[in-house]
């Protein structure tokens, strides 16, 4: 066999070395031109409907398959190949990859901001956007990485340059190295990511500023294509019109990310295909309704080390989760029938591959499925179905060879076949020598011998008889012959030279040379190699499935309460932010999320008696019920960035694109008695981005968690941040440096806007006729936005600390004839308070805060008080993760620090948020019609003993103390089960990884840089 695939190897090089290049070039010499057959037969060949076919045969001719058949009529220049029942696939097919793609190193940071992009030439504005780049060429093929992918079993990439948020195309390559990579096609696909990569453009800084500059890109590129008139040539522009046709692909870091790609792929008509992150599990069913086609990674986390208890603290109980269902992805994956792909990308060894996907067939994920997961499917993905995926007539000639069944433990890659060529990957010997030998050397020492493992990786053990001591014994196998290297009890080295006496290696023999005296020996074959006899395609029964919370971490839900429960709050006293103020022994009924009645002794078979059999009673006798506390100004629940700190003006981001529902935070100020808040932007500058008003509604997605129908708001901001007054000596760059500067840009922005508006309104003004004819505006995100604040449409909430510049946005909204809606910390309101009623804009502020900076040194805990008294709309914000938890303190602060009622005050966190935020008919008091958000406390509210009990939500419980309470003892047990199974991992002395504190960035307003 072996002198037959040597033979083979000679003959097809020979043959095949011209084989693409003798028509294009000429050879130094005569031309060599081979029309031979290659026949395989003998064959497991995996076929195109997922069924083998046994006893099968393959024949091809230079890189096509000619035929696939029981059996086949074999040319008369035929070779032939008895694979004596091995297994042929079809070879594997990687998308995401950027082989042999020169690494772009990012130029040496500049110590000042880089605000505008150096890149030299008619490209787009932005260096993160690189459309216009083309895998093939700047390909420079390797040899060496080409070798590690065909020994994972890929026969061809896909391969593009992994930096920008546009990357621009990739090219397919077959992976044949004689032709240095044989390009299938030039510009196969077209690619998108979240990661900015190489540049060094201070603009996006965040993950919600990439995805704006990708949503204006593809506007740009639209409105680029449709104008007949352009006169600036733009190359990136025109790449994404010239490649939209090609399959997109999309690379992101999380499984929420996924869901961001997909929602920018339905606006613009793009259905990407998308790379995650192998943690799609956490949230399979959103993914599933977005309908996109997934690749994925199965680079599964490596166990921590749990050997020190007191370490094992500070891992949560999400990453111990994480550890063990990496390996269900695939499986929830197919059971969802999403499409997907694997891929080998993000791998810590190329040597995990097959132990990875091995390990997920034996959780329960369909061998079928892994295959069509790397042939077919990535196939159908880039439209070259005719050319590869499976073994069919005509396809190209690109097959594994394995030993045995593809992803069982003992199947081992022999061949990798690409373009009819043969790659030897791992040669396995003639005769299968595992098992348990007596050796009898010149018939005085006597030893046994124990052979197991791999075919191509043998373990051997010598002893001498009945002994229990092992030593290394080294076999070496060539044909029949063979050699043997031990250590004897003596520890002087013996070499046994002889042979395998028949094809079952039942019986050895030879000489040794002993005291330079050639001696026989042999050895008997007492039985085989216990691994041998297992049958390695038989499926494991799957492990369970461990339970998926929502989000998977500690107290994560595991199921979710339905809405439209009928409930009666009985005996309460009840704060109902109405005229009749706090009532006491009071019932309350709610339904379907929302309140029916407030009432003193409710008769449900009276007045309800449709609900009266179905109605859920609750005593809350001695206990306070109110509605759910509003945080006007929060920052919890961001994915990767709460300021887009790149420009001055950054209207066009949404803190609506990043909401991360998987925050802890959101759960810890449930607990607090919050049930909605209003996501801002930080106060990186003049304006900002655009808000999210989510309500808690805890396990939900992002999208869940959004306020339905909610008006649009907006961040600006005031003073040093905007200025970059504490950024550093370096941060002298970006425009504005002063407060005059502000005024200036908030001028020149609406200005902007004003004349953007015009502009739609002249092309909306034509008729249908006319709108052929003419050329629409360039949509611009950032002005839209700003238009929309002058259309009342959109409202802003200001950071703001200095009177002088409180008064000054005043007046540049007075001049531009629109109102700001909110001013947010306003520490120094008190001193412009007649003012600020004039103007309509209400005041969240600080019960206590300050003295951290110079701008807030007039700051006073009165401000609140006065400002109410003075008839501006008051309320108390957090700006911070931990302030958040306890609100209903802060409120009570105003009782403190002023005097204010203790009714009054309650409305600081509850019903004056509600208004400012344009919710006050849905939200903020208790009267029938409004939305059930409510909280039952132990003590009054505003009572540093007052504990949140239960949190509801549109009528569902969100939140339960003791429920609270268990989940903690089930989150313990799961922790302890988890890390059982971890310390086994360590005890096989598999791979650890050292356990290391996360410490998780809690943002505000000034939080920058966490792209």
């Amino acid at each position: 066999m072996r002198k037959l695939k040597l033979l083979l190897l000679y003959f097809i090089a020979f043959s095949f070395g011209t084989l693409y290049s003798q028509e294009w070039k000429p050879v130094n010499g005569t031309k060599n031109v081979s029309n031979h057959y290659t026949l395989f037969k003998n064959a497991n060949i995996y076929q195109a409907d997922g069924t083998y076919l046994s006893d099968g045969q393959l024949l091809i001719r230079k890189n096509k398959i000619e035929a696939i058949s029981k059996t086949i009529e074999a040319p008369k220049n035929t070779i032939v190949v008895d694979l004596q029942g091995k297994f042929i696939y079809p070879s594997f097919i990687e998308l995401h990859a950027d082989f042999s793609i020169p690494k772009v190193k990012a130029e040496s940071r500049s110590s000042k901001p880089q605000i505008e992009s150096r890149k030299i030439g008619p490209y787009y504005w932005n260096e993160a956007v690189k459309p216009e780049v083309n895998a093939f060429e700047i390909l420079q093929y390797d040899q060496k990485a080409a070798e590690k992918y065909r020994k994972m079993g890929f026969g061809t990439i896909l391969t593009h340059q992994k930096d920008g948020i546009i990357r621009g195309t990739s090219s397919l390559l077959n992976l044949d190295d004689q032709e240095k990579g044989r390009v299938i096609k030039e510009k196969a696909s077209f690619h998108y990511s979240f990661y900015k990569g190489s540049s060094q453009q201070s603009y996006p800084s965040s993950l919600m500023g990439i995805i704006a500059l990708i949503k204006q890109t593809l506007y740009d590129a639209k409105w680029y294509e449709e104008n007949p008139l352009k006169t600036d040539f733009n190359a990136s522009l025109k790449a994404i019109n010239d490649y939209k046709g090609l399959p997109q692909f999309f690379d992101v870091e999380s499984e929420l990310s996924i869901l961001r790609a997909a929602k920018i792929g339905k606006e613009f008509n793009i259905p990407f295909i998308i790379k995650g992150n192998g943690e799609e599990y956490k949230r399979i069913k959103e993914i599933q309704k977005t309908g996109v086609r997934l690749i994925v990674p199965i680079n599964f986390p490596i166990a921590y080390d749990v050997s020190d208890p007191f370490l094992n603290r500070q891992l949560p109980l999400s990453k111990l989760k994480e550890w063990e269902m990496a390996a269900f992805n695939l499986r929830l994956l197919a059971q969802a029938y999403i499409p997907f792909t694997i891929t080998s990308q993000d791998l810590e060894s190329e040597k995990d591959f097959y132990s990875n996907i091995t390990k997920t067939i034996e959780n329960g994920f369909n061998r079928k499925k892994a295959i069509e997961s790397l042939t077919s499917i990535p196939a159908s993905f880039i439209g070259i179905e005719k050319e590869l995926g499976s073994l069919e007539k005509n396809k190209l000639a690109n097959f594994l060879i394995f030993s045995d069944t593809v992803f069982t433990a003992k199947s081992i890659l022999l061949e990798n076949w690409v373009d009819g060529k043969q790659n030897i990957i791992n040669e396995l010997p003639e005769i299968d020598i595992r098992g348990v030998y007596s050796l009898n050397i010149n018939k005085t020492l006597q030893y046994d011998i124990e052979i197991k493992g791999e075919l191509n990786h043998l373990k051997s053990t010598i002893a001498l008889k009945n002994e229990t001591e092992k030593k290394k014994l080294n076999v070496k196998l060539q044909g029949n012959r063979v050699n043997l290297y031990f250590q004897n009890d003596k520890n002087e080295s013996m070499e046994l030279i002889g042979s395998v006496n028949d094809r079952e290696s039942r019986i050895w023999f030879g000489k040794a040379l002993i005291e330079n005296e050639w001696v026989s020996w042999g050895a008997i074959r007492k039985k085989l190699d216990f691994e041998k006899q297992s049958d390695s395609a038989k499926v494991k029964e799957p492990r369970i499935m461990p339970t998926i919370n929502f989000p998977n971490m500690a107290y994560g839900t595991d199921s979710f309460p339905k809405a439209g429960k009928a409930l009666l709050f009985r005996n309460a006293t009840i704060w109902t932010n109405e005229k009749d103020g706090i009532v006491k022994n009071y019932d309350l009924l709610i339904n379907e999320g929302k309140i029916l009645m407030l009432g003193y002794k409710i008769n449900m078979e009276v007045m309800f008696p449709k609900l009266a059999n179905k109605v859920q009673e609750i005593d809350l006798k001695g206990k306070h019920l109110t509605t759910g506390i509003i945080d006007e100004h929060s920052h919890i629940a961001i994915s990767r960035g709460v300021n887009e700190s790149g420009q001055a003006v950054t209207a066009e981001v949404s803190i609506g694109d990043v909401v991360n529902s998987d925050d802890i935070n959101i759960y810890r100020q449930l607990a607090g008695g919050v049930t909605t808040s209003q996501l801002l932007h930080g106060s990186a500058n003049p304006i900002g981005g655009q808000s999210a008003i989510i309500k808690l509604r805890w396990g939900k997605s992002p999208e869940d968690m959004k306020v339905a129908g909610a008006d649009g708001f907006i961040k600006f901001a005031l003073g040093e941040n905007v200025k970059q007054s504490n950024w550093g000596d370096h941060n002298t760059v970006r425009f504005p440096q002063t407060r005059m500067g502000v005024e200036q840009v908030f001028y020149d922005a609406f200005y902007r806007a004003k004349e953007y508006k015009a502009d739609w309104q002249l092309y909306n003004a034509k008729s249908a006729k006319d709108k052929k004819k003419a050329i629409a505006p360039r949509y611009d995100l950032e002005l839209n936005t700003l238009a929309e604040i002058l259309d009342s449409n959109r409202f802003i909430t200001c950071h703001s600390y200095i009177q002088s510049e409180i008064n000054m946005l005043m007046h540049v909204a007075d001049s531009m004839k629109f109102r700001v809606n909110t001013f947010t910390h306003i520490l120094e309101g008190y001193k412009v308070a007649d003012k600020m009623k004039k103007h309509g804009v209400a005041a969240s502020t600080f019960s206590d805060w300050w003295a951290y900076k110079f701008e807030v040194n007039d700051a006073i805990p009165y401000n609140g008080a006065i400002l109410h008294k003075q008839g501006v709309l008051t309320g108390f914000n957090s700006d911070d993760a931990e302030m958040g938890r306890r609100l209903n303190q802060e409120a009570a602060k105003a009782v403190k620090y002023g005097g204010v009622s203790e009714v009054e005050a309650w409305k600081f966190v509850t019903l004056n948020p509600a208004k400012m935020l344009h919710l006050d008919d849905r939200l903020g008091s208790i009267k029938a019609g409004k939305e059930a958000d409510l909280v039952i406390w132990s003590h009054n509210p505003l009572s540093i003993y007052a504990i949140a009990e239960q949190v509801y939500i549109d009528g569902i419980l969100y939140f339960d103390l003791q429920k609270s309470k268990e989940l903690e003892v089930r989150d313990l047990k799961e922790r302890e089960r988890i890390i059982d199974l971890m310390l086994l991992e360590n005890k096989k002395g598999k791979p650890k990884q050292e356990i290391s504190k996360e410490e998780k960035l809690l943002y505000e307003c000034e939080t920058l840089n966490d792209l």
